[in-house]
């Protein structure tokens, strides 16, 4: 028995939504259609949390049943913002099949754009700059740019997206005079301070806000040991001259890649140094080395956040290590056999012919 309409509620399909329930929806919606008009808390449509909640069904059934892609809430957001923050593609690409107007912006001012950036899926973003109806340099009314939100996420694959091509100006300066690498400052973004600093070189360093604080200012304000390392690193720097721009060390880099190598050799070393010891140094030691390298991340945990070249550094070792005892041990080993085989067969035949 299906409810009747004056028994629906924004509520109800908001719970369906929230379980992803397509079939209930559908029955809410047939039963009263302007329940997707029905704005319930902060101004949020079934269509805004369906976006929320990512539900490619449920989107798809509200849009066609009337649901508009262009209703605001209270903050000015759309239902296109929210997918675009999530970074669903196939939502943001059916909302504007059915009419989602992309030159909205809430009531900040903040773009569809800005707010794909600050979900941080650069899919995305790339997707909205391809309409060709976005700039990366634009801003909301405070001056924000997607390089400040992508600073103040701590985002660094799309700091370093939006800093290819010059997308985007690390000199831009929000309503306070802060740029990017201010706002990277503040929150102890070493990783993100680094990448901007290699692209704007050390005249950034020395550039104040509104407020007359420079960014290593705004770092030593902070308490954190990510704060401390950054107040380090700009210290050290701010001494080089302006249009110093830093580079990659790549000595950490090298080390990593050779170390599974250099610490199999080495292990390999104490055990024959050791003797009949030597296999409780390799019980030992080996699962020691396996575990340095299994424990790695996919980038170095450090400010450079360079690659990490352990497991191409482990099948070097691998390789290296099967020639050595190829060509070191079994090749030898063969030809000494085979020394001692044309030996004997030169005796044998001597024998044969001195008896005849």
């Amino acid at each position: 028995m299906h409810p009747s309409p004056e028994a629906v509620s924004d509520e109800d399909i908001l719970d369906c939504v929230q379980r992803g329930n397509v079939e209930e929806c559908f029955e809410l919606i047939q039963n009263d259609r302007s329940i997707l008009k029905q704005q319930g808390w902060a101004g949020f449509t079934a269509l805004h949390y369906a976006a929320i909640h990512g539900n490619r069904a449920i989107v798809e059934l509200f849009l066609s049943n009337g649901a508009d892609p262009n209703c605001m809430c209270d903050a000015g957001q759309t239902a296109f913002h929210f997918a675009c923050r999530q970074g669903n593609i196939y939502i943001m690409h059916t909302m504007m099949q059915y009419g989602a107007d992309l030159r909205l912006r809430d009531f900040q001012g903040k773009s569809s754009l800005h707010h794909a950036v600050t979900g941080g899926n650069i899919v995305a973003i790339h997707f909205l700059w391809e309409t060709g109806m976005f700039r990366f340099t634009d801003t909301d009314m405070f001056r924000v740019t997607p390089l400040h939100l992508a600073a103040s996420t701590g985002n660094i694959e799309v700091v370093s997206y939006l800093l290819k091509e010059k997308r985007c100006f690390v000199e831009a300066v929000d309503h306070q005079g802060a740029t990017a690498f201010h706002v990277a400052a503040e929150r102890g973004g070493i990783e993100i301070c680094w990448t901007l600093l290699q692209r704007a070189g050390c005249r950034i360093l020395h550039q104040r806000n509104y407020n007359g604080f420079s960014p290593l200012d705004l770092s030593k304000q902070g308490r954190t040991f990510r704060h401390q390392q950054l107040s380090k690193l700009l210290s050290r720097y701010i001494r080089e001259p302006l249009h110093h721009k830093p580079t990659d060390s790549n000595a950490l880099y090298y080390w990593t890649l050779f170390f599974p190598s250099l610490g199999g050799a080495a292990i390999l070393l104490i055990a024959a140094m050791l003797g009949g010891y030597g296999g409780l140094a390799c019980l030992f030691l080996f699962p020691w080395l396996a575990q340095s390298i299994f424990s790695q991340y996919h980038r170095m945990a450090t400010y450079q956040r360079l690659p990490n070249p352990i497991y191409l550094g482990t099948l070097i070792a691998g390789i290296l290590h099967s020639l050595l005892c190829f060509y070191g041990r079994m090749i030898p080993n063969i030809l000494y056999l085979r020394g001692i085989q044309r030996g004997c067969l030169y005796l044998i035949s001597w024998r044969l012919v001195f008896v005849k």
